[in-house]
């Protein structure tokens, strides 16, 4: 027998997604927490975040007279801003309305803000887990000049941000702050240990305080790390060990250099060293821009389009080369599933079974849009078919699968015993 479903109107499921708007507007921290603090990234909320902090370059630089309003070369340094530069980004996500449908009799009630729909709040709580899965794709790899219907287009993420410091000559080897590695790539070495050989000699071209400093974090990929770790295990054969703490892995005698990997840096043998939390990620949890909103398909009533708004950005604190070193090569994103949490699923059931059943044409796990598929209702002896749950009547019936996951239920009933 059919389990019995208690559905929600529009209004209800707006009532429950209006109680949870707070912790979807803020997934993009509470959800990547555990990100966060594996990869060493400072989080920066509430006021914190507008704030500029003044870095003081050391080098040298230009100074301006503002009587005249010319520059001079100053030797002893100039003074630098590191803005966080926050977003106000949205993403949006579809769901039909027909599954918003409790297994108990549910309870909305509104004046107190408290409510009883636990799959209601499951879907609502995926789409902010798929909101924050969308902002750590742009950790290291968004471009906002991707345009806004790029899912890489939120913010600038820290690769970009790189590499448009370097274009202002603000990161090169001239500064310092850009150090050659030899290529680390796939395939034999010419000689055990070549490629530990080379992240070492890549080492020793840092800044002197950076390289000594108490604590130092260096970014790569993992086939990176991989490659790695092998040439040192090669090299030595067992007769050193590496640690690997819970806050990054070292070689012995480098205890100070914690290498920390993740599939959101990318794939390729490009690697950013720096200090602890000199990498930033900030949510401005009181904007008026941040807020989850909810309309219509236009092209279907039954599709509910939520669309998530929150303000949001990161930055390089300091990348003075004492602080901070980016080798060259390349990296790029490894492929990530972007958009709707859920699959491509069509659901259709009866309202009982022993009373009647629908079986569709083709039968599958998983449909593609604009597939078309037949859906024909077969009554048991006794009842009938009447109707579909979105109110039509057809049978049987064509639909054409429009993408978004869909539920229709086919309605059975006793037939008039006269």
């Amino acid at each position: 027998m059919a389990t019995k479903l208690y559905a929600l109107s529009e209004e209800n499921v707006s009532h429950v997604k209006d109680i949870l708007a707070p912790d979807i507007i803020e997934s993009p921290v509470l959800d990547n927490m555990a990100v966060f603090n594996k990869l060493r990234i400072k989080v920066i909320e509430d006021i914190e975040y507008a704030q500029t902090q003044i870095i003081f370059r050391r080098k040298g630089g230009e100074a301006r007279r503002y009587k005249e309003g010319s520059t001079l070369k100053s030797t002893l340094g100039f003074m630098d801003e590191s803005k966080l530069v926050m977003n106000q980004i949205w993403s949006r996500y579809y769901e039909n309305l027909q599954n918003f449908r409790e297994k108990q009799p549910f309870s909305i009630l509104g004046s107190n803000g408290t409510y009883n729909a636990p799959v209601t709040e499951f879907i609502l709580r995926q789409i902010g887990k798929q909101f924050a899965g969308d902002n750590l794709s742009n950790l290291f790899f968004g471009n906002i000049e991707l345009g806004e219907d790029d899912p890489l287009s939120l913010y600038n993420g820290y690769w970009t941000i790189i590499n448009n410091l370097i274009n202002q000559g603000k990161i090169s080897s001239k500064e310092g702050n850009l150090v050659a590695c030899d290529p680390i790539n796939e395939g034999p070495e010419t000689q055990d240990g070549e490629h530990f050989d080379a992240f070492v000699e890549w080492v020793e071209g840092w800044h002197p305080l950076l390289r000594n400093a108490q604590e130092v974090i260096v970014y790569m990929s993992p086939k990176q790390k991989r490659l790695i770790t092998h040439s040192y295990m090669r090299k030595f054969t067992g007769l050193q060990t590496t640690s690997a703490g819970g806050e990054g892995f070292s070689f012995v005698g480098m205890e100070n250099i914690k290498i920390v990997t993740d599939g959101i840096i990318g794939k390729g043998n490009r690697m950013i060293a720096t200090l602890p939390e000199n990498l930033q990620f900030g949510l401005d949890r009181a904007s008026d821009w941040n807020s989850v909103m909810m309309s219509h398909d236009p092209n279907d009533l039954n599709v509910l389009i939520f669309q998530v708004q929150s303000t949001v950005g990161a930055r390089i604190l300091d990348i003075a080369p004492s602080k901070f070193c980016v080798s060259d090569g390349t990296i790029e994103q490894i492929e990530q599933l972007n958009g709707d949490y859920q699959k491509n699923t069509l659901t259709v059931t009866s309202n009982n079974e022993e009373w009647g059943k629908v079986t569709l044409s083709p039968q599958k796990d998983v449909y593609t849009k604009d597939e078309t598929v037949k859906l024909t209702p077969a009554s048991e002896s006794g009842y009938k078919f009447k109707a579909w749950s979105d109110g039509a009547t057809i049978s049987p019936r064509d639909i054409v699968y429009n993408g978004y996951p869909t539920y229709l239920q086919a309605i059975f009933e006793p037939e008039d015993k006269e």
